[in-house]
């Protein structure tokens, strides 16, 4: 983790993870995501399984697809995906045993996903979304 401007401040709270944030502090992690509520600073390593799992439970969430916009096709495969990113000039980047990656060589842009299509999540789909601006969309799932 690298941070810029002043170090955040141990609160006396027993949950390592949180800290409190003075202004002007900028937090970098590799691994999972930082969530600033209320002046306070903490990490969630699946962010997307705290709404997928209220979602499950009733808990109002609807769940979410994948969808190609010109096709209105939804991505239910990894080979469905990977079919369409090609379409855009996207690559398969390294062989890694619990990643599938893609690249584009005109971009720096990187889009890693679990292997297990199981585990694919929100987060991954919104990583979609923003790296192929106007082809995916991330919509309710159908009732």
């Amino acid at each position: 983790m690298r941070m810029r401007g002043r170090p955040p401040h141990r609160l006396p709270h027993s949950d390592p993870q949180l800290l409190a944030c003075p202004s002007g502090i900028t937090v970098v992690e590799m691994s999972g995501v930082w969530v600033f509520k209320d002046g306070l600073v903490r990490r969630v390593e699946n962010p997307g399984r705290d709404e997928e799992s209220s979602a499950a439970e009733g808990g109002g969430g609807r769940r979410k697809v994948l969808v190609h916009v010109p096709s209105g096709e939804v991505v239910t495969s990894y080979e469905v995906l990977e079919r369409r990113l090609r379409e855009l000039g996207w690559e398969r980047y390294v062989d890694d045993p619990c990643l599938l990656m893609f690249h584009q060589r005109s971009t720096v842009h990187l889009i890693s996903v679990p292997r297990d299509f199981a585990r694919f999540r929100l987060v991954h789909m919104y990583d979609i979304v923003v790296k192929t601006r106007n082809v995916f969309e991330v919509r309710d799932a159908a009732a």
